[in-house]
């Protein structure tokens, strides 16, 4: 290559002034790493007006990089494990460094930066098949932090998170993906994520406290395994009723749940009264109620319609929880406890898995007790 064209490249075109001396002497100094002792003799050597190079007498860190990568594809978990952590090591830093500035080095550091990234999905990946949790969640949040549209990458992370037994951090990664999937793709994450957070929730629930088995009574619902949507709209709907003293509130969750095709809504209610009469009217299979009515508490309204209809699934919304709220709730069947500000994407789901004898509470509302998870497990009927 010439020599003007090696300093094209290094400064795009605008030369300094000593631009050949500080060539020659770049070029110096590499011969010296490459071929110590040897003079010009090496694998570097000066033709006619610029420079030449033997690749095959020199060890890039690029090649080595790649054969790591290919000789783990075809490794079991644990080699694959070793191979792709050496070759993590060796691409620690940026392609090229980071002090050249034409478009073409900023090109080839952008397209290496996309393998390297690859390159921390798959040893996730490994770490999460062998069990070593701690990198395999390390890695996939790094991935996604910088690619926070990977999917495989939130995979490992929500799983690693999940298996480690670090329930809220997983359902906080999980929202944090269903987000910027829905903000930036305008869809959900796949079956995968979506079955990790259907196990999730009902581990939340197990944890939480629950009252006694009584049954569930939808009976589509009975036939689908938990992390399914139900999608069949000619079988049968969830049918729900929303209890709120927000006309907003109402009109909105109302209008989200007729958007879903396996949910629907039946009807609103402000007031504790009005919350029992509609329940016996028309009998839905879950009820979303506001622990704060016109009235009084939504626990009294739940508590009448339990015990007119004691296999009936209440989900209660808060903004203000209490202990003693989250008590009461378990020991009387409510089926689940959510803030009122959460994800909409949360609060669908948990109206799909409610379940008599489980009470699934969001993590955030015992965080916000500082939390509570002991006496809930020691609260009466658990």
């Amino acid at each position: 290559m010439s020599k003007s064209r090696i300093m094209d490249l290094l400064w795009g075109g605008n030369h300094p002034a000593v631009a050949l001396p500080t060539l020659e002497s770049y070029v110096s100094v590499l011969r010296r790493h490459l071929q110590p002792g040897t003079g010009r003799t090496g694998p570097l050597r000066t033709v006619n007006g610029g420079y030449a190079i033997d690749r095959s007498l020199v060890e890039l860190d690029l090649d080595r990089f790649e054969g790591l990568i290919k000789r783990a594809s075809q490794a079991t978990p644990q080699s694959a494990l070793d191979l792709l952590t050496e070759a993590l090591e060796i691409a620690s830093a940026p392609l090229l460094g980071d002090e050249l500035l034409p478009a073409w080095a900023e090109e080839e550091r952008a397209l290496q930066a996309a393998r390297v990234g690859h390159a921390r999905v798959l040893a996730a990946e490994s770490a999460l098949a062998v069990g070593d949790l701690v990198k395999a969640t390390e890695w996939g949040a790094e991935v996604t932090k910088d690619d926070p549209l990977n999917e495989r990458a939130w995979t490992t992370l929500i799983l690693g998170l999940e298996r480690n037994g670090e329930v809220t951090e997983a359902l906080r990664a999980f929202d944090r993906c269903r987000r910027v999937m829905d903000h930036e793709l305008g869809c959900a994450p796949g079956p995968s994520l979506q079955e990790a957070h259907a196990r999730l929730l009902t581990s939340t629930a197990t944890n939480y406290g629950a009252t006694e088995q009584r049954g569930p009574i939808h009976q589509v619902a009975e036939r689908h395994a938990i992390g399914q949507v139900m999608t069949d709209q000619k079988t049968e709907r969830l049918r729900i009723l929303i209890v709120d003293d927000h006309t907003t509130f109402s009109e909105l969750l109302a209008g989200a749940l007729d958007r879903e095709p396996d949910l629907q809504s039946v009807g609103t209610a402000k007031s504790v009264d009005a919350a029992v009469t509609m329940f016996l009217d028309l009998r839905p299979e879950v009820v979303i109620m506001d622990l704060y009515l016109t009235d009084g508490s939504g626990l009294r309204a739940a508590e009448r319609i339990l015990a007119a209809a004691p296999e009936a699934r209440i989900v209660m919304l808060t903004g203000n929880p209490s202990q003693k709220a989250l008590c009461e709730a378990a020991s009387m069947g409510i089926c689940g406890f959510l803030p009122k500000d959460g994800a909409l994407g949360l609060m669908l789901d948990t109206l799909r898995h409610a379940r008599p004898g489980n009470m699934i509470v969001h993590p955030s509302l015992v965080a916000r007790l500082g939390g509570a998870a002991a006496p809930l497990a020691e609260s009466p009927g658990n």
